[in-house]
């Protein structure tokens, strides 16, 4: 796929406020960078979402480190929710390869809506 300059700077920059939001909140850089691919790349949903997880996946090990060093990790329930997680992702990774990229920008849109109604109450 070519970019162009500007599209190249673009996802610089945006994946900069990514990383920091990422890094800050400990999440959510990688729904920036699901919008990101979808607006200046023009990926489809599937694509955008895979591609945006290993996009993530440096940041977030280096994040964790950071996280780590500073002593900031409580190892019970980080063991326990990686479990979780772990599983979770095998499973939604399979899914997403079998639906139809409308209804995964559908899900998608529905969970960023419910976190947001969420973080409000």
């Amino acid at each position: 796929m070519n970019l162009t300059a500007k599209n190249k700077w673009i996802l610089v920059i945006f994946s900069a406020l990514a990383g920091f939001i990422n890094g800050f909140l400990g999440g959510g850089g990688g729904v920036l960078i699901v919008a990101l691919l979808l607006a200046v790349v023009k990926l489809h949903q599937k694509h955008s979402q895979a591609t945006a997880l290993l996009i993530i996946l440096p940041l977030t090990v280096v994040s964790a480190a950071v996280y780590l060093i500073k002593g900031n990790v409580d190892w019970t329930p980080t063991l326990w929710a990686t479990l979780g997680v772990v599983v979770g992702g095998i499973v939604g990774a399979l899914l997403l390869s079998k639906i139809k990229g409308n209804v995964a920008k559908i899900i998608f849109a529905l969970v960023l809506i419910a976190g947001g109604i969420k973080m409000l109450f």
